[in-house]
C-alpha cells in the first residue's frame, strides 16, 4: 500500500501516527458502497491519496504515483453579514449591560414562564400566620458573567400581565405585558464574593442574587394552592394563574451575569413541643420555633423562556467588516457565509485515472484570531456550519448537525482554530448524486451545543455473590441551539482555510 499526498512545494510534514490514523480510517469505510468495490482490491496496489489543500489563491501539487500535478487552489467566496434577530429561547437567560470598545454595547434582560411545584412543601397545618417571606433567587454559576465583578448594578422584576407570544425572539418587547408601575421586587447587587472568607469562597459554584418579593405575594400563592392545588398541577394551567417575569436591569453597566436557574422560595416558621425533665424530677413542656422554606415554582426547559438581546456592534468591528473580515461574534450579531469548494475536491478527485476509489474522510480547517480586549471576550466554544438555505428550519426543528448538510466545530485555543470533521457523507452524497447549488451554500454561526454521556456497564467477574464492574462513557450530543450564553467574537481567516480529502485509489 502506497501513500500519495498533495502537498506545498514549501512545507510537507506526515507523521507517522496521521500515516496510521489515515489508514485505519480508510480501511473501515472499505464497507461503503460508493464506487463499486470488488474482489480485486486485495490482488492490486493500493494507494492512500491524503489531499491537503490550504485556500489561499496559490497553486499548490498533487502526486499520484511518481506523477505530480498542479491544482488551482482559488480563495474562497466570503461574506460577513449583520443580524440583529435571532432564536433566543433558552432555559439560560442573560442580564446585565457592557460596553466594550472592541465588541459593542450589549443590553439584555429577559422574561421567561415558570414552571409550578407539583405539591407544595408546606404543611397544610401550617396557618397562613406563619407564612413570613417570599425571594426571588437567581443563581450564576461561578466565572459565568462576562465584564467587571464589581461594578455595581441593579435590576428590577416584574409579573407579567398577559401570556407570552410564542413566535417570541430577542427582539420581543415586553411592553404592554407587565405594569411599569408596580415591580414586584428590586435589587442592587454585585457579583463579587470578595466579602466571603477564602474558604468559603473557593467551594462556592454559584453566587445567587436574592430579591425580596412582598409578604402578600407569599400568601396569596399558598392561598392559590390550598384553594385550588389542580392549578399547580400542569404548566397549561399554572400559566394561566402566573403568566411569568419580565427581569430587566434598571441600574448599571459593566456585567452581563447568565442566569443558570430562576426559583421563588417561600420561607415559613413552624412550632414543635418538646417535653423537658427538671432537676425535680417533673416534667414541663417547652414550646421552640424553627424556620424553613419551600421551592414555589422555577424556570425549566420545558416551559418558554427568552432573551431580549439589544446588541450594537462596535465601530472597530464594523470597520473590519466593512473590509470583507469574517467576523463572528454572539449573542447575535456577525455569521459568515461561504463557498465550500466541493466542485474543486471532486474535480480533483476525479483526475485519478483509478478504476476504484473509496473515501475516507474529509475535514475542513478555519484557523481564527481571539480579537483583543479587557473584559475577557473570548471566541466560542462551538461552531455550526450548515447549508444557508437550510439554517432557518435547522434552528426551528431543534435539529443536530447531520454530517450531510450541518457540521460542527470545537475552539481549539491552543492552535487557534475550528475543524470541521465527519464530512465524509456529504463529499459523497456529491460524488455520488452531483452538484446542486445549494449543496455549496453555508453558512456559519456560533452555537451553544450540549452532551450527555452514554454509559455502559462491564461486569468483569462474580465471586462469591459479588460482582465488580467498570462503566466506559461514550458522550452523545443531544442539543444544538443558538450561542447565548455569553458575549464571544472572533475573526476567521477564511484565506487561510484547509480541507483534508483522503481517499484509496487502485488502478486495476
Amino acid at each position: 500500500m502506497a501513500l500519495i499526498s498533495t502537498f506545498r512545494k514549501t512545507k510537507h510534514i506526515i507523521t507517522a501516527s496521521v500515516i496510521a490514523t489515515i489508514i485505519s480510517g480508510i480501511l473501515s469505510s472499505c464497507e461503503d458502497k460508493a464506487p463499486t468495490v470488488g474482489s480485486n482490491l486485495a490482488s492490486n496496489e493500493v494507494q492512500i491519496a491524503l489531499d491537503s489543500l490550504i485556500w489561499d489563491g496559490s497553486q499548490q501539487y498533487i502526486h499520484r504515483g511518481d506523477e505530480e500535478m498542479p491544482v488551482d487552489c482559488p480563495k474562497l467566496l466570503y461574506s460577513t453579514r449583520f443580524v440583529d434577530t435571532i432564536d433566543a429561547r433558552s432555559s439560560n437567560n442573560l442580564i446585565g449591560r457592557i460596553s466594550v470598545p472592541e465588541y459593542g454595547d450589549l443590553k439584555c434582560s429577559y422574561v421567561s414562564r415558570m414552571m409550578c411545584a407539583v405539591k407544595l412543601a408546606i404543611p397544610d397545618s401550617i396557618p397562613l400566620e406563619q407564612i413570613d417571606s417570599m425571594k426571588l433567587i437567581l443563581s450564576v454559576q461561578r466565572g459565568d458573567l462576562t465584564g467587571d465583578s464589581l461594578a455595581p448594578q441593579q435590576l428590577k422584576v416584574y409579573r407579567l400581565t398577559k401570556s407570552l407570544p410564542l413566535d417570541i425572539d430577542n427582539r420581543f418587547d415586553p411592553t404592554g405585558y407587565y405594569d411599569q408601575a408596580n415591580p414586584i421586587g428590586a435589587r442592587s447587587y454585585t457579583l463579587s464574593a470578595l466579602g466571603m472568607s477564602d474558604s468559603l469562597y473557593t467551594n462556592l459554584s454559584h453566587i445567587n442574587i436574592q430579591i425580596p418579593m412582598s409578604r402578600e405575594m407569599a400568601v396569596e400563592t399558598v392561598k392559590a394552592y390550598r384553594n385550588n392545588p389542580a392549578t399547580f398541577q400542569w404548566p397549561q394551567s399554572f400559566e394561566q394563574y402566573f403568566h411569568g417575569i419580565y427581569v430587566e436591569p434598571s441600574f448599571g453597566r459593566g456585567c452581563v451575569a447568565n442566569i443558570q436557574e430562576t426559583n421563588f422560595v417561600i420561607f415559613y416558621s413552624y412550632k414543635t413541643e418538646e417535653t423537658k425533665k427538671n432537676d425535680d424530677d417533673t416534667s414541663s413542656t417547652v414550646v421552640k420555633t424553627y424556620a424553613s422554606l419551600a421551592g414555589v415554582f422555577q424556570s425549566s426547559p420545558i416551559v418558554l423562556s427568552s432573551n431580549n438581546v439589544v446588541y450594537q456592534p462596535s465601530l472597530y468591528l464594523q470597520n473590519l467588516a466593512a473590509q470583507n473580515e469574517a467576523l463572528i461574534t454572539s449573542p447575535g450579531g456577525y455569521r459568515v457565509d461561504f463557498r465550500f469548494p466541493a466542485e474543486n475536491l471532486i474535480d480533483i478527485y476525479n483526475m485519478s485515472q483509478s478504476k476504484l476509489a473509496v473515501v475516507s474522510d474529509l475535514t475542513f480547517k478555519i484557523p481564527a484570531d481571539e480579537i483583543s480586549n479587557d473584559y475577557g471576550i473570548t471566541p466560542p466554544p462551538y461552531l455550526i456550519m450548515v447549508q444557508k438555505s437550510k439554517l432557518n428550519e435547522f434552528f426551528k426543528n431543534n435539529s443536530l448537525p447531520d454530517n450531510k448538510t450541518s457540521f460542527y466545530a470545537t475552539y481549539d485555543a491552543a492552535n487557534r482554530c475550528y475543524t470541521f470533521s465527519s464530512m465524509r457523507s456529504y463529499i459523497l452524497n456529491l460524488i455520488r448524486n452531483g452538484i446542486n447549488e445549494p449543496d455549496l451554500e453555508f453558512t456559519i454561526v456560533p452555537a451553544n451545543i450540549e452532551f450527555e454521556e452514554n454509559q455502559t456497564n462491564n461486569y468483569n467477574s462474580y465471586y462469591w455473590g459479588s460482582y465488580t464492574s467498570s462503566s466506559s462513557g461514550q458522550k452523545i450530543m443531544t442539543k444544538c441551539t443558538p450561542y447565548i450564553k455569553k458575549p464571544t467574537m472572533c475573526r476567521l481567516r477564511i484565506d487561510e482555510a484547509q480541507t483534508i480529502f483522503t481517499y484509496t485509489l487502485q488502478q486495476m
